[in-house]
């Protein structure tokens, strides 16, 4: 080879060298900004170990190019000197859309690139076919863009499938057939942008770990889902673990050892999801069409059919925790029920049995806060790192500041 050509393909190597350097600083930057705002550059530069002026090169990118802006000055140190300039992540800069197909409710949310919550409403779509409801989607969408007033308007669209997924595909859904609709084709070709389409129970895996500080040093977590069905979403050393075909987790769809195979075997599902408690009153009571609310007001009246159902519910959840804890040894479990959310006096009853079945080590238990929140702020996370290329980062979206 001649001289020319390797000082040629060495120099080509170095400026390759330094702009991957430079991205992974300037994307470190942003996270530390995602991560403990508002803060200054000074604390920036001491928390990445670089020096003042790099910090600052760097943050004037980013202030370039929209991401951060600036809130004004911070406390001068203990030794006195110059006020540091805090910054944050720019609230004005684009949103998300983020949506969760439930069996009775399409669940709409407008996020900002800090996660913040816009705006959140559910459409009634129950007996509605997929076809029929991306009009709405798209009447959401359309509203959203007419008022929106950011310097980069939709950065990306989310959607949690009480189903599996693989390779941004749905795979299996129990209650709404996809009818060969290609919703991330559909929706990337119409407004070229990220979308993301990922299992309820991962995105409110992924909101446990992102949207909740005091999780920030949690290495192992399972987030159980108890809907219409069960499933877990699985946090394996801060990565969100789908498995091989995207069916990492669906615990509800386990068999219990010992059933009848009969005919087709039961799952798990069949006698503790929230679907199969109310199918339970139902049948007892000779009612039709009950409802989460139903419950939690015949169980508040001492309603006894109700508070027996209740009572297997409550130990049925305590077995899968155990299994749960066994199989994945994780931190915590966290329980994301809204029927839960409805009744948290059923949560010491399930430590309890938990505790009693459990032989050694007790894995703490959780119940998600605004479980109607948790799917879809879950799926903000993932595709607010889908827009800014920063898909393997640690944000923190609970890192707030009081200006909007």
């Amino acid at each position: 080879m001649k001289l020319e050509q390797r000082e040629g393909q060495q120099l080509s190597s170095a400026i390759r060298n330094r702009m991957q350097l430079h991205q992974q600083n300037i994307q470190s930057v942003l996270a530390e900004v995602f991560n403990h705002q508002p803060i200054s550059r000074i604390e920036i530069s001491r928390n990445l170990a670089l020096n003042k002026s790099t910090v600052s090169a760097l943050y004037r990118d980013l202030k370039e190019a929209g991401y951060v802006e600036e809130l004004g000055e911070g406390d001068a140190s203990n030794v006195g000197g110059r006020k540091p300039v805090l910054l944050a992540i720019n609230r004005r800069y684009g949103y998300t859309m983020n949506f969760d197909f439930g069996y009775r409710h399409l669940h709409v949310m407008q996020n900002n690139l800090s996660g913040d919550v816009l705006s959140y409403k559910q459409i009634n779509v129950l007996g509605l076919t997929i076809k029929q409801i991306l009009p709405l989607i798209d009447v959401e969408l359309d509203k959203v863009a007419a008022k929106d007033k950011t310097s980069h308007g939709l950065l990306g669209i989310s959607f949690a499938i009480h189903g599996t997924v693989l390779d941004n595909q749905v795979t299996y859904s129990p209650f709404l057939d996809m009818e060969q609709v290609d919703l991330a084709d559909y929706y990337t070709q119409k407004f070229q942008v990220p979308v993301l389409l990922e299992n309820e129970a991962n995105a409110a895996a992924v909101y446990e770990r992102d949207f909740n500080k005091e999780n920030d040093r949690l290495d192992n977590m399972v987030t159980i889902s108890i809907h219409r069905g069960i499933g877990a979403g699985l946090i394996i050393n801060q990565n969100l673990h789908r498995g091989t075909h995207g069916e990492a987790g669906e615990i509800g769809r386990s068999i219990p050892v010992g059933g009848d195979w009969s005919g087709t075997p039961r799952k798990v599902e069949d006698f503790c999801s929230e679907d199969a408690i109310i199918n339970q009153i139902q049948t007892q009571k000779g009612a039709e069409n009950m409802t989460r609310d139903d419950v939690v007001r015949l169980f508040n009246e001492g309603d006894e059919v109700t508070k027996s159902a209740l009572n297997l519910f409550v130990k049925s959840v305590a077995a899968i925790i155990y299994n749960a804890a066994n199989n994945f040894d994780p931190d915590v479990v966290f329980l994301n029920s809204p029927l839960l959310e409805e009744l948290p006096e059923l949560e010491p009853q399930i430590e309890s049995f938990y505790a009693q079945t459990a032989p050694t080590i007790l894995v703490p238990i959780k119940l998600t806060k605004n479980s109607h929140y948790a799917t879809l702020l879950g799926g903000c996370a993932l595709v607010t790192r889908q827009a800014l290329g920063m898909e393997e980062a640690k944000l923190n979206f609970d890192a707030q500041t009081s200006v909007l």
